[in-house]
């Protein structure tokens, strides 16, 4: 029975690694189980055969809810329930909603389930539970893509979001009655949040004390993000499954030492059994606090599998348990295995049962936390690098300390404070004493995450090589004793001795990331780096280099930036900017616009260098110019690779463009272009487009972005000059490989290289 539990998950798993979504005819296939199954040598393959169909089942209803391409950016009325704690960055609000109706401009209806939306300027505060009509517009799931960092779209998928979109102004946008029963639960949560937040003064530590109390993590900031990354400490910011399992084991002990006080009560049911009731009951609450989120239900799941059967009287062995409370979450969510979180927990857990011999007993002494922490750490280690291309060096360290101290001072304390909310005198007194507390907590986990050694990082590695590295760290940490061990430790040297892939001299490697509606590009050779632009930041949101350029950069291997180009010194092409060489050093910067960027030299024509066999000059602008628009003072940088040129124009217009082919046409002339001011109409003259005559043109832009870029008659322009187009909205981040030589490279798109069936291609 293990074994087709195990196989059902792995058939759950892989299905996720496909690139279209099979037909539903396949699931025709499951007549023949029930013949099959008689047959008990088959029966392992049968549960990964439904594995897999349970998945495709699940996939393909949550991907017909999805909007319709034809209502794209169209306007609707929408009717629906807040269902999400909102989060409010500025004027902005960003929630979701579970959608009861929604019709287009004829009253045509549509079913779609829930949405995300963005709301400029609300005229009140927005509830859980509350009940809106809102004209929206709305488009299809969508995020960048790019090698490495955060898939939204997977994200997106994963939290059942159908569509997302922001609200318009309108007239009818109002509140109205609930048509459906309003979550309570939601409306608990966002109350006591509120009241942290009202009688803790510091908001950091109010921030840290809500993510204990309701899992409501709106108050942490990237900043904070990153001490706590640095310091392996995440899954103590939020309630996880260690949270629940914290409050069972205290509900678990106390319940039944109070069970135990009445011999009547004992007569009646066990003390054990009732203490497991208690503690079951607590958890499922303590989980509902934390809007029930993935972690909790995982948790909760194990430990119905493990209190339950205290409760009915069984004896389960709790490795047993895990496979239980696996396979149960895949049951219930197969999408669930999309998830980071639930690899990490599972692991976790795996790990401290394989390096204990399958058996959990009783601490004895510090000695041995140290080593099942040491133990967890070890085991997760390629997990996180394949995961995240960096780990914390001192978590081991950093949770031994903090994970008592959370289990018997901070969890406890904000829990007994709970109900003192409830007097506004006590709550003043009892929170500001927990700020102080949590504010020191902060404080320590922010100076170890300033210690040199408190991160490592690896460039991104051949799967095998990761597989490798994991099979010798679980050797590593088999229990003592057992032969082999050592060998785990020339499983791990593949992945620590290998070296990051570079270009050859005189090769080139050009990657326009995908950041939307920016611009961001990276130039590798053999032994330097150049970006040119640090793509979009938008309010207080992460901004592009740090959800895109850093990671691409950490997973190519590089720790430094030779130069950095700032064609202008608009939020689309700078955003990222402050957060990028704060976070790698970088040996010089040139601006288009030197007097908005800090400690950037002027961009000037006529400046050129040769790095490994690559040549750089830069055609725009000279220094006497004087321009009307600052679009047009660009910073333009042509790449000469053997027979190749590579042409980056930044934002200029007609009157740039008129310049360059007056000046220096025969420096225009190019392989592969950039297209000016992402396909405005403003630029890409036809004068300019023949003087460059392209194979290729790339367009950086948004999906569906509200400019309508790049404009049609700019792409039927480029392309009655005989250039292909790509556009990063349709096609992901776009890389070309440009050996010494090299007479037709094709690109590699990412989207269509490692994409995924939930991955929108329209």
């Amino acid at each position: 029975m293990n074994w087709i539990l195990i196989c059902f998950v792995i058939g759950a798993t892989l299905f996720h690694q496909l690139d279209a979504l099979p037909g539903l005819k396949w699931l025709s296939l499951l007549l023949f189980v029930p013949f099959l199954w008689r047959f008990t040598q088959l029966r392992p393959w049968l549960g990964l055969f439904i594995g897999l169909a349970w998945s495709l089942l699940h996939a393909s209803f949550s991907l017909q809810q999805q909007l319709p391409v034809s209502l794209e950016r169209s306007d609707m009325v929408l009717q629906g329930v807040v269902d999400s704690l909102p989060v409010k960055r500025g004027l902005i609000s960003h929630f979701r909603m579970r959608v009861i109706s929604l019709h287009d401009a004829d009253d045509v209806a549509y079913k779609i389930s829930h949405v995300q939306l963005s709301w400029y300027g609300a005229h009140q505060p927005l509830k859980v539970g509350d009940s809106w009509r809102l004209k929206v517009r709305l488009i299809r799931p969508r995020g960048t893509q790019n090698p490495a960092g955060f898939d939204h779209e997977r994200w997106l998928f994963l939290q059942q979001i159908d569509a997302k979109g922001y609200v318009r102004k309108w007239q009818g946008n109002e509140q109205i009655d609930a048509v459906l029963i309003p979550s309570w639960i939601g409306r608990l949560r966002q109350s006591i949040a509120g009241a942290i937040d009202h009688y803790t003064e510091a908001p950091q530590a109010a921030a840290l004390l809500k993510a204990l109390a309701v899992g409501d993590k709106r108050g942490i900031d990237q900043q904070a993000w990153q001490v706590f990354s640095s310091t392996g400490t995440n899954h103590l910011m939020a309630i996880s499954g260690l949270h629940v399992g914290l409050v069972a084991g205290w509900l678990l002990i106390t319940g039944s030492w109070l069970w135990r006080r009445s011999s009547r009560l004992c007569l009646i049911w066990p003390a054990l059994k009732a203490g497991a009731l208690i503690a079951l009951l607590g958890a499922i609450g303590y989980a509902a606090l934390a809007g029930f989120t993935l972690p909790t239900q995982r948790a909760l799941l194990m430990l119905v599998t493990t209190l339950g059967a205290v409760i009915l009287g069984y004896r389960v062995q709790f490795g047993r348990s895990l496979l239980l409370a696996l396979f149960l979450v895949v049951l219930i969510d197969p999408l669930a295995t999309l998830s980071i979180g639930f690899w990490l927990s599972f692991i976790a857990v795996a790990v401290i049962l394989w390096h204990m011999g399958g058996r959990i007993v009783p601490m004895r002494g510090w000695r041995q936390g140290v080593r099942i922490q040491l133990a967890v750490t070890l085991g997760l280690l390629p997990v996180l690098f394949l995961f995240f291309g960096q780990v914390s060096m001192i978590s081991p360290l950093v949770n031994l300390i903090m994970v008592p101290w959370f289990s018997m001072v901070l969890v406890p304390m904000m829990l007994i404070g709970l109900p003192a909310l409830l007097i506004p005198e006590l709550a003043q007194i009892w929170f500001n004493w927990l700020g102080t507390l949590s504010g020191m907590t902060f404080d320590t986990l922010q100076w170890f995450s300033t210690l040199s050694f408190a991160v490592s990082e690896l460039p991104a590695q051949e799967t095998l090589f990761w597989f490798s590295a994991l099979v010798g760290c679980l050797l590593l940490i088999m229990p003592s004793g057992i032969p082999g061990r050592g060998m785990g430790i020339w499983l791990c040297l593949p992945v620590l001795l290998s070296t990051p892939e570079r270009p050859e001299e005189g090769e080139l490697w050009f990657t326009l990331l995908d950041v939307g509606q920016g611009l961001a590009c990276v130039i590798e050779t053999s032994n330097h780096l150049i970006i040119y632009d640090t793509g979009p930041k938008r309010g207080t949101a992460q901004d592009a280099a740090e959800s895109v350029i850093i990671p691409f950069l950490r997973s190519r291997g590089h720790d430094q930036i030779d130069l950095l180009l700032v064609s202008n010194g608009d939020r689309d092409h700078a955003g990222g900017l402050e957060t990028l060489v704060k976070a790698i050093p970088t040996e010089r910067i040139l601006a288009g616009e030197p007097e908005l960027i800090d400690q950037a030299q002027p961009c000037r024509a006529g400046e050129a260098w040769s790095l490994d066999g690559v040549r750089f000059q830069i055609l725009h602008p000279t220094a006497e110019a004087s321009y009307k628009r600052r679009n047009d003072r660009s910073c333009v940088l042509k790449i000469v690779s053997g027979d190749w040129g590579i042409l980056l124009p930044g934002d200029i217009e007609k009157a740039a463009e008129e310049q360059l082919i007056d000046q220096s046409p025969e420096h225009l002339k190019s392989k592969l272009i950039v297209a000016p001011h992402h396909g405005s109409n403003s630029s890409s003259s036809p004068e300019f487009v023949t003087a460059v005559d392209p194979e290729w043109v790339l367009f950086s832009t948004g999906y569906k972005n509200s400019y309508g870029f790049p404009r049609p008659e700019v792409i039927e322009r480029w392309r009655l000059q005989g250039a292909d187009n790509l556009n990063t909205a349709l096609s992901g981040a776009i890389e070309f490989r440009i050996a010494a030589g090299e007479k037709n490279p094709l690109p590699r798109l990412y989207r269509v290289l490692n994409g995924r069936y939930w991955h929108n291609r329209e």
